[in-house]
């Protein structure tokens, strides 16, 4: 094989390699992303879930001690 096809070629395989580890990086990336946003959203429903539990509480809780007794 002449020397420059075997630069060629070695060129080919380095540029492949590349290619593929950038494929590979993005594709991780993309999951660290789409994991967080999952993570994100849980988090907003149980915050969520949190303050509707806190919003219908009955209104007899909100009177005084002397108050809610005299039912």
């Amino acid at each position: 094989m002449p020397s420059t096809q075997q630069v060629y070629t070695a060129l080919s395989i380095i540029s492949l390699g590349s290619l593929i580890g950038m494929g590979v990086a993005v594709g991780s990336g993309v999951s660290m992303m789409s994991f967080a946003m999952l993570e994100e959203e849980q988090k907003n429903k149980v915050a969520a879930a949190s303050v509707a539990e806190k919003s219908f509480r009955p209104v007899a809780s909100a009177r005084g001690f002397a108050a809610s007794s005299s039912n």
